[in-house]
């Protein structure tokens, strides 16, 4: 089959007609990210809405061409296209306003699960009766080979031009921007992938419903590898299940997560096989698809005392509360496909479609469910502990043991970095969120004000941040003067000859780094046993006991240290140092023991 150019720039055109704002939601979003990219670190703190504006574009243009499928299935109207248009563009700008300029976890997690939730919308937008099962799968089936196409042709594509603009700037000696290969991914990732993918997708529905064709290599790559490895994590997951009923332990947490990647491969699974399973000579097929729910009950026992012993024992969080609704999910599919008549594939994305948006909004979703009990949780330990006493903050209170001390430091660090206090409130008798916009207003970055808001609700608590590893007894420290890992300090090197940053790492044994200052050789070396660096040079051998700047600063947990506070002179006689940390962490258990340093080090020798 010929295909001459105009063909294709009338394809692309008529592309560009059928999806007008899924391409231009493509074209702003990826601007976006190619400008952001580009940015410097303080650059990007100024103009914090191209991440506000990545997000909308990116859901923006799943949304339009969800619309744009139900435009074609239901043979709308101009005015009416025109109506969703704008019911589109209101719903992102209320989105757009409704995101704060400075990004939380939380927003990108509600984030992702619109962005499923748009997904599988997609998936079913044109198919909401109960018939048309078959074009259901056969569209899905377009779209599923379709982004293996546009992924396979974006790539082959983008290794090309590489190619090409390499060969330029070797043999023609053009200047090329060292930033341009990654806009030029962005660029194919972005738009040309999209557009590829778009000039694919089949809309007509009464066409789809009467093709019945299974593409072979498709049946080859679920028959001989997708379910084969679905029985492995099948037989893997049994042999554990038989064996803490031997052992009659707890399952470990970790389980939880294969449980849920047997689970979605299963499906996945199914539904790839779902047109051919009873034809003649797919036995194994037809038995895995009878067969595969009846197996999942068990596994969804083990999953849900994973998940349950963990939140018992450190109450809701959205990851758990988003592993429980995919429990409560699965065994309501499960029980719909052996006992429902109708065994409607359509149930699958719909179902989940809807857990997605119930776990992203609303007064049950993830982030309300998950600071609920975390809230509760902090106020049963600090009754416990006689530090809130009538619903109201003791400043003044016995010890607190270190166990419930360290719980409570890590409620108050998921508070600050995913919620905020608001819901604490009631509990002080002054205004505490005076107190908080005074500890935070001049810092600049939102990691920086969640840690300072962090310290200061536990200091009008009466208490230090405190972390420990409950199963060791170790006491873990990190000391910090650069919060970004981009140091916008400016030193004067006036008096010394050199300068370099030096990092060190040490988990298991002594670390040693070797530098070479001009001809003059350094080595840095950390012992294992005690927090003392040494500098050896061939006049001589300097030392920095770190001891006192690490029990003076322990408990200033990830707070943002002045440099000078941590900036030391060494002299000896024949070399001179000076010593700024950026970074220092490490453990206490019977003695201190550095595991990570960082600093910039000047250097001056003497003749």
């Amino acid at each position: 089959m010929n295909i001459s150019l105009q063909q294709l720039w009338r394809g692309a055109v008529n592309t560009f007609l059928a999806y007008p704002l899924v391409l231009l939601a493509a074209f702003t979003g990826t601007a976006a990210v190619i400008i952001n990219t580009d940015l410097s670190f303080n650059q990007k703190q100024e103009h914090l809405y191209l991440e506000k504006l990545m997000l909308v574009s990116s859901l923006g243009l799943i949304l339009f061409f969800t619309f744009e499928l139900l435009v074609s299935k239901y043979k709308l109207a101009l005015r009416w296209r025109v109506a969703l248009w704008v019911l589109g563009a209101g719903l992102l700008g209320l989105y757009f306003w409704l995101l704060p300029l400075e990004l939380q976890p939380k927003h990108w997690q509600r984030y992702l699960m619109l962005a499923l939730a748009l997904h599988l919308a997609a998936s079913y937008a044109m198919f909401l009766n109960r018939r048309e099962e078959n074009a259901f799968w056969q569209f899905n089936k377009v779209l599923f080979l379709r982004i293996l196409t546009s992924a396979l042709y974006s790539g082959v594509l983008f290794l090309g031009l590489v190619i090409a603009v390499l060969a330029m700037q070797e043999l023609f000696s053009v200047a090329i921007d060292g930033n341009f290969y990654a806009e030029l991914w962005l660029f194919m990732v972005g738009v040309f992938n999209t557009w590829f993918f778009l000039a694919g997708v089949s809309t007509n529905v009464p066409e789809l419903e009467q093709t019945h064709q299974y593409p072979k290599g498709l049946k080859v790559f679920t028959q001989f590898v997708l379910l084969p490895l679905v029985t492995l994590y099948l037989l893997i997951l049994y042999a554990y299940f038989g064996k803490i009923i031997l052992q009659w332990a707890w399952p470990e947490g970790w389980v939880s997560v294969l449980v849920l990647c047997f689970s979605i491969a299963g499906i996945l699974s199914l539904l790839l096989i779902h047109p051919i399973r009873f034809e003649e000579g797919n036995t194994w097929m037809r038995t895995f698809s009878r067969w595969f729910y009846r197996a999942l009950f068990p596994l969804l026992i083990l999953l849900v005392l994973a998940i349950w012993r963990r939140v018992s024992e450190y109450g809701v969080t959205e990851e758990r509360y988003v592993v429980m609704a995919l429990a409560v999910w699965l065994l309501a599919t499960a029980l719909y496909f052996l006992f429902s008549r109708q065994k409607n594939i359509k149930f699958i994305p719909i179902t989940l479609s809807i857990v997605a948006l119930l776990a992203a909004f609303g007064p049950f979703s993830a982030f309300q469910v998950s600071e609920w009990s975390q809230v509760r949780r902090l106020e049963r330990l600090l009754q416990e502990s006689k530090v809130l006493v009538n619903g109201q903050i003791q400043r003044q209170h016995p010890p607190v043991k270190a166990e419930i001390a360290q719980e409570v430091s890590s409620i108050a660090d998921y508070l600050a970095r995913y919620h905020d206090f608001k819901a604490l409130k009631p509990w002080f008798k002054y205004n505490m969120q005076d107190s908080l916009a005074t500890a935070t207003d001049t810092l600049k970055t939102r990691w920086q004000r969640s840690i300072a808001s962090r310290n200061k609700v536990l200091e009008l608590m009466g208490l230090e941040y405190k972390t420990q590893t409950a199963t060791t007894g170790e006491q873990h420290f990190y000391i910090t003067s650069n919060f970004s890992g981009i140091s916008d300090e400016v030193y004067d090197i006036n008096g010394y000859a050199y300068f370099t940053k030096v990092s060190l790492r040490t988990f298991d044994e002594e670390a040693r780094t070797a530098y070479k200052l001009g001809k003059v050789p350094m080595t840095l070396e950390l012992k294992e046993d005690a927090p003392v660096l040494y500098f050896h040079f061939e006049q001589e051998t300097l030392m920095l006991n770190l001891l006192s700047a690490i029990q003076k600063f322990e408990h200033r947990q990830q707070e943002r240290i002045n440099p000078t506070d941590l900036t030391f002179v060494i002299e000896g006689e024949k070399v001179q140092l000076k010593v700024v940390l950026e970074e220092i962490s490490g453990f206490r258990k019977e003695h201190y023991r550095i595991q990570s340093l960082q600093a910039n080090v000047f250097v001056q020798l003497q003749e």
